[in-house]
């Protein structure tokens, strides 16, 4: 049965799925998630890169973005808006046969959902863009990889939810969910029915961030459920690795909106939250924690201790004069904005200073951990070594024989 959606765009439903099977009858492939931070944009990056191998041309489309960066489009010749994740898939597997403005029809920015109930935004347009979008990169490639934003249902109350774009677009859906039986079957199931609610084939599920201690367990009876209650295969149980959850230095300052006072070479320096350390005791325990901990430990301080900050910075010298082992420790200091500040003299001597990692923020230390441990940092182009980490690591999990054999 079709819906009140497929039936308003039938017509370019109709074109648009002859398109998806006119190179080679392979489908595009549609990526969605359960809910937010559940891996969808690295499973993307692994699916691309996995892709590549076995394509001469892979497209990439995000149909409906909300977060946004400026970039250059050649074939406009000026710059327009696009989703920030189009520019990391593009970049990174230098998908040069396509031209940004058909990777990221429609941006739904802040606003944008009062003007589309105003009337004020085409409900047809958007349609027509995201159509014409596919058509573009869908003659340029051998396969096309789209991918979603959250869940199947977002986008809904602009009416080009992800399961709405998938079927229209003719695409087989992929759904990404974390470990975990009960809740990711759950979690699984509301989206299940939305895309059979739009005659969406799903190609297979994808779990990530599975404890490598259940690994077996997981895959097994998540493989058993999926069979014996849908029959959809698992194509991927991914272990976790926690380094790519950890954030990096340049994650901070765009959580902080701030930039490191020195030691800027190290901003893709990762830490583990569970190695953040509150400095409250004296200087001289300082000094023996930094020389015995681990040494990629991010400390936070006050911004009135100026005896931590000029014992850190001491240290670092001391470390480098001696070359002992390496100086990986970072410095936050914390004082809320209006209230602390960074005496002139501190500040005017990380001039010059060439190594340790210093950040200041307008945030009360509580106030700053807090926010480090609720922040789930994301892939971005600049990152280049967490990005081929994460490659490395989910590509060979997902079976893309399987992949394939499902979206032909």
């Amino acid at each position: 049965m079709q819906s009140s959606f497929m039936l308003s765009s039938a017509a370019g439903s109709t074109s648009a799925l002859c398109r998806s099977f006119s190179t080679g009858g392979q489908r595009p492939i549609f990526v969605a998630a359960t809910k937010q931070h559940v891996g969808k944009t690295t499973t993307s990056l692994a699916l691309m890169a996995g892709l590549q191998k076995r394509f001469p041309k892979v497209g990439f489309i995000k149909p409906v973005g909300q977060q946004h960066v400026t970039v250059h489009s050649e074939t406009l010749g000026k710059e327009i808006r696009v989703d920030k994740d189009i520019c990391l898939l593009k970049e990174q597997f230098h998908l040069d046969h396509i031209d940004y403005r058909h990777m990221s029809p429609v941006i739904i920015p802040r606003g944008y959902t009062k003007d589309y109930i105003d009337g004020k935004i085409s409900h047809e347009e958007q349609l027509k863009d995201i159509e014409h979008a596919y058509e573009k990169v869908s003659e340029a490639s051998d396969v096309v990889l789209m991918e979603g934003t959250g869940h199947c249902a977002v986008g809904s109350v602009v009416g080009v939810n992800n399961a709405q774009v998938a079927g229209m677009l003719g695409a087989s859906m992929i759904l990404i969910a974390n470990g975990g039986l009960g809740s990711a079957f759950d979690e699984l199931e509301l989206n299940r029915v939305l895309c059979e609610k739009y005659n969406v084939p799903i190609a297979g599920v994808v779990i990530n961030k599975v404890i490598p201690s259940k690994y077996d367990q997981t895959k097994h009876y998540m493989s058993k459920a999926f069979q014996d209650s849908w029959g959809i295969p698992l194509l991927g149980c991914i272990p976790d690795r926690p380094f790519l959850g950890c954030p990096a230095l340049a994650d901070l300052e765009r959580l902080f909106k701030t930039e490191l006072v020195s030691g800027q070479k190290h901003r893709f320096r990762h830490y583990s939250v569970d190695d953040m350390n509150l400095i409250t005791t004296s200087l001289t325990r300082f000094l023996e924690n930094i020389r015995t901990k681990h040494p990629r430990t991010l400390y936070v301080c006050h911004v009135t201790r100026d005896d931590i900050i000029l014992g850190f910075m001491a240290e670092f010298q001391r470390n480098r004069r001696d070359d002992e082992r390496p100086f990986e420790a970072s410095l936050l200091v914390c004082g809320r904005k209006g209230k602390y500040q960074m005496a002139d003299e501190v500040r005017d001597m990380f001039e010059g200073l060439d190594g340790a990692p210093v950040m200041v923020v307008e945030y009360s230390t509580h106030q700053a951990m807090n926010m480090i441990h609720n922040f789930t940092p994301k892939l971005n182009i600049d990152d280049k070594n967490r990005v081929r980490k994460a490659v490395e690591h989910y590509e060979p999990y997902i079976d893309f024989d399987l992949l394939l054999e499902r979206t032909s």
